[in-house]
């Protein structure tokens, strides 16, 4: 088997090396797909059929459309709970080979409270937000404080590879409605949903969310283009170079590359763009997560921008690495500051 996360249940294979673990981003990936050759067999879940005879792809877009094809043959879960957005792409019944019609409810995430230091680093991002910029950002603890904190912005946009209820939340509230982006204006756009039943049903209404597929989300021009981007994401550790990891904790692959360096790179390169890597001081067993040198390197050194942890922002683009090294230290967890400071001498 390939993949390209190392997600739990793929723990006791990627062990093993039964499982394979691809390092790409995800505009790699779609790469990957479009020229790996055929496919013999794409697993996909659709909606049901319209009067037309098309099925909407629903809420997860993001690689179907670059597997679909290359594939021989076509198995669709046609699920009678698969909402079909306005904004979701459609693909015609006869392209499927095989059909298993089914009704069950789809995956929802399971309860994250916030604590203390995720309010108070979404305070902390929320206010290097403006009115009119356009957002992106994952699921989680962080980017949910993010988000509540963002109620008091106006004209929004919104451009992802995930959309969440939180996002929903501010799109229906007027702080999310595209109404200053150049590309997709009063349109969020997003490759796939996640979140609870009622939030599905209601993006099956929603005709200002639009489901694009990777090759659209995470392409470098498109994001460019963004004027005011601004990407929030987090990481597990990161260095006093700017290096940061987000894949591994103690030698075990935890997760994969995903969108981050994408967005981090277009946001760089967006006018008046902003990467913005927010995370805790501290992690777990008394660990800093500000450290000398990260376990793995996901993103370079060179897409490093804004980071923020709940004692501060660093801001190292431009910086030498002693400047940077200086600044990181000052918003590290106290106690970890002064080896942090006899790392670099």
């Amino acid at each position: 088997m390939t993949a390209f996360f190392g997600t739990p249940e793929l723990a006791p294979s990627l062990a093993t090396g039964a499982t394979r673990l691809l390092p790409l981003h995800y505009s790699g990936i779609v790469s990957y797909l479009e020229t790996f050759g055929d496919f013999d067999v794409a697993l996909i879940q659709v909606s049901p059929p319209d009067g037309s005879g098309t099925c909407s792809l629903g809420l997860s877009v993001d690689f179907v459309p670059a597997a679909l094809s290359r594939t021989k043959c076509v198995i669709a879960e046609i699920n009678h709970s698969m909402p079909a957005p306005p904004g979701s792409p459609r693909i015609p019944l006869d392209i499927i080979d095989y059909i298993a019609e089914v009704d069950h409810p789809l995956v929802e995430p399971s309860a994250d409270s916030e604590d203390e230091v995720s309010r108070r680093l979404g305070e902390i991002v929320a206010s290097l937000v403006h009115d009119g910029d356009t957002i992106q950002m994952g699921m989680g603890r962080i980017p949910t404080a993010v988000l509540t904190a963002l109620r008091t912005r106006n004209d929004l946009g919104f451009h992802s590879g995930l959309l969440t209820e939180p996002v929903l939340g501010l799109i229906k509230n007027g702080n999310i409605n595209g109404a200053r982006k150049p590309t997709d204006t009063g349109i969020a756009v997003t490759g796939i949903a996640f979140g609870s039943q009622p939030f599905y049903q209601s993006l099956g209404q929603e005709p200002c969310v639009a489901f694009r597929p990777a090759s659209y989300t995470h392409d470098l021009d498109v994001i460019r283009s963004l004027e005011n981007f601004v990407a929030i994401n987090s990481a597990i550790e990161i260095d006093l170079d700017g290096q940061i990891n987000a894949e591994f904790i103690s030698g075990r692959q935890v997760s994969g590359i995903g969108g981050l360096g994408d967005f981090m790179r277009g946001a760089g390169l967006a006018r008046n763009g902003r990467s913005i890597i927010a995370l805790p001081s501290r992690a777990g067993k008394g660990r800093s997560r500000i450290v000398s040198r990260v376990e793995k390197v996901t993103c370079a050194r060179v897409d490093a921008d804004i980071i923020v942890t709940e004692y501060g922002i660093a801001e190292l683009r431009n910086k030498a690495p002693n400047e940077r090294a200086e600044a990181l230290t000052a918003i590290a967890a106290p106690e970890f500051r002064d080896q942090l400071i006899k790392s670099v001498i």
